[in-house]
């Protein structure tokens, strides 16, 4: 009787392979390697006859539900040379009476995703085929032949490797850098970026179609920015702007991507209750560096929300200076965060690759869908928003003109047109280190210039807008005053807000100046809430002088009006007595946190248990209650955060919390750690733990 060789098992040499594609810090069960570079794997064979060899060897790939060799899910392909990366190709390296040893190589143009690999051969005339078991496939950054090769190795190991990084909030002139735990090497992430393309509507609708796309960056990225938001499918988060966060989690309370991940993948794909807009750029990254795409997060500070692409922003103010929400259809957020993805552009003109805008936040449909991107941010410098995807809406984000509008009892007016506002210290991570990048220049000339004004006034053509923006400015009355604010200081919470206002007076002769200053509430995306402090002074100001007055908002005044991720929104509008002329002073006030104190004990080492003390002071004259410490990090918490609860923290005093951590991955590693209590919420810290 024929007995053919036996299939022992198939060894993928993940250790080997897993340091040659970069991947050995991927956790799970599979092999991970990178298209467009080879690897080898050993295929452990029982003969019945030592005699007897398998020949005339060859492999099946496949990809995706539905393989067809037709839509390129599927390759057969001879063991007997290795070729270029433009096709599958393998190559017999040994052979004897227990094992072959076999090198694979993808093309770098390969659909991503998870492949089955099947050897089969000829065993006395008869054909053998045998299940070797399955692979991963990436993008390769490190390929030249691939879309998202990135050509610098520092640039390599900071947008595809590395797992920790900063996003920034704040304001513009309040940047606060928020640690964020990307982890996408984690336990069970591969898993779940996969999951996620596979629950696209694309797929669902069409699994082979989708699956044969899905060796494009540009498909992948538009695909991922519409999966991370839930609004038109089983998306990973649910996004809210509301005040409260019922039955969900705080979008501030979140440190990192995994927990999220995790959550989303156990639910069954229900979608995690609540994101907003740097926890849905910082899940993109996770997943999209994951994949192999370099990615990076950035912040635009008085990003600009442009429902009707005119590129003028109104904002509607009583003759307090209370800003109105009824009225206003556009937004200026005090800071938007969003994605950069680095790739080819072969579907555009040629001048466009590089980095991309990929955004994830469900702002507007785009192709039916709450999406964004990939936009490639030469095209938005340069004003050119004819280029596909989403560049009109970005280029509004981060270059437009506000108008204020002031509605009094019988009539509206309308102040000088800001022309330098929108789009401030657009911010991403240093490379190599934990400093912020102001990266402005690559979305915009300078602020002003011939340059800047020329390209703006090329995207109104180009989008054919109905609005004449020369002759808005030539309707603005003339006013021969100007008016400022500022503060004193940078308040910590728990302190007196100390405001500085100025009135210049520029005209020849003495004027009175009724002043109408207010606070009130905002969310960071521009929606106003509550007014609730308000003062009225008379100024005279001679000619040709300026003058100033200060203004004092008390704890008691602003505390319970201050929740995490909003901010304190101060308007002075000062009426010309005579004339009545009349000018707006904008202030938005971001408070300084206290920091939280971490100090590691003892030298790391791999498997050994790592004592670390997170201590937290209380800056407030009253009793802190409810005070929690949860502390995660990639290669520290296998298990997600560590969540301990703490005793009360008097008066200027500071609390305690010691835990412990073994890590399990060698390099530099960040642990994160998020602080909160009944009086504050979401005070964040973290630390670089070095393991040798």
């Amino acid at each position: 009787m024929n007995y053919p060789p036996e299939l022992y098992r198939t060894d993928f040499n993940r250790f080997s392979n897993g340091e040659e594609h970069k991947t050995q810090s991927i956790r799970g069960k599979e092999l991970v390697v990178r298209r467009g570079k080879p690897f080898t794997i050993k295929v452990l064979i029982r003969y019945r006859k030592k005699e007897e060899k398998l020949d005339k060897l060859s492999i099946t790939a496949e990809t995706g539900p539905n393989p067809s060799s037709q839509n390129g899910t599927q390759a057969y392909f001879p063991v007997c040379e290795l070729k270029d990366s433009k096709s599958w190709s393998a190559k017999l390296e040994s052979a004897n009476d227990v094992s072959l040893s076999i090198t694979i190589c993808s093309p770098a143009t390969a659909c991503i995703g998870r492949y089955s690999l099947f050897l089969e051969g000829t065993y006395q005339g008869v054909v053998q085929s045998y299940n070797l078991g399955t692979v991963i496939l990436l993008f390769n950054a490190w390929c030249p032949d691939d879309d998202v090769f990135l050509d610098d190795e520092t640039l390599r190991k900071e947008y595809v490797l590395n797992e920790n990084g900063f996003l920034y909030q704040g304001s513009k002139d309040f940047i606060r850098s928020i640690p964020w735990n990307f982890g996408q090497f984690e336990d069970g992430v591969a898993d779940i970026c996969l999951k996620i393309l596979d629950m696209s509507p694309s797929f669902l609708k069409d699994p082979a179609k989708d699956c044969s796309k899905r060796g494009d960056p540009v498909y992948i990225s538009r695909v991922i920015s519409a999966m991370i938001n839930s609004n038109d499918d089983c998306g990973v988060i649910e996004s809210s702007w509301e005040e409260f966060f019922p039955n969900g989690t705080h979008p501030s309370a979140w440190n990192g991507s995994v927990s999220i991940l995790r959550q989303w993948f156990r639910s069954n794909c229900r979608p995690v209750r609540y994101g907003q807009c740097w926890v849905l750029a910082g899940v993109t990254c996770t997943v999209m560096r994951l994949l192999g795409i370099p990615t990076r997060a950035v912040t635009n500070f008085e990003s600009a929300h442009d429902s009707n692409y005119s590129l003028t922003y109104d904002e509607y103010y009583d003759e307090t200076g209370k800003q109105l929400d009824s009225l206003q259809k556009d937004s200026i957020w005090n800071f938007h965060v969003w994605n950069e993805c680095w790739m080819a552009r072969r579907d555009l003109h040629p001048g466009y690759d590089g980095w991309q805008v990929v955004d994830a936040t469900p702002q507007e449909i785009s192709d039916g869908t709450h999406c964004c991107g990939p936009a490639p941010v030469k095209a938005i410098k340069e004003g050119n928003v004819d280029v596909g995807y989403d560049v009109p809406f970005v280029f509004a984000e981060v270059n437009g003109d506000i108008v204020h509008w002031i509605i009094g009892e019988d009539v509206m007016k309308r102040g000088k047109i800001d022309t330098l506002s929108i789009g401030k210290y657009i911010s991403t991570k240093s490379v190599g280190c934990n400093t912020r990048e102001d990266i402005t220049h690559q979305y915009k000339y300078p602020e002003g210039s011939s340059q800047e004004r020329n390209t703006f006034e090329k995207a109104v053509r180009k989008m054919k807008s109905d609005t004449s923006f020369k002759d808005e400015r030539d309707l603005a009355v003339a006013v021969d005053f100007d008016v400022s604010l500022k503060l004193a200081e940078s308040p910590l919470i728990g302190q007196t807000i100390l405001l500085i206002y100025q009135v210049c007076n520029k005209s020849s002769e003495d004027k009175t100046f009724s002043i109408s200053v207010n606070a009130q509430e905002m969310l960071y995306n521009g929606k106003p809430l509550e007014q609730f402090w308000s003062k009225n002074v008379r100024m005279d100001v001679n000619a040709n002088t300026t003058a100033e007055t200060r203004f004092q908002i008390n704890p008691y005044q602003y505390q319970r009006h201050v929740r995490s991720g909003n901010n304190i929104r101060v308007t002075a509008l000062a009426t010309d007595a005579k004339n009545k002329t009349l000018k707006l002073a904008i202030k938005n006030i971001i408070f300084d946190l206290p920091s939280i104190d971490i100090k590691v004990y003892g030298m790391p080492k791999l498997y050994e248990p790592l004592s670390i003390m997170l201590s937290f002071s209380n800056p407030f004259n009253d009793i802190l209650s409810n005070c929690v410490m949860s502390s995660e990090g990639a290669g520290l918490t296998p298990n997600g955060p560590i969540v301990v609860n703490m005793d009360q923290i008097f008066p200027f005093r500071s609390g305690f919390v010691k835990i412990f951590c073994a890590p399990f991955k060698k390099g530099t590693l960040q642990l994160h750690v998020n602080f909160s209590c009944d009086k504050i919420k979401y005070v964040k810290g973290s630390i670089t733990i070095e393991v040798p």
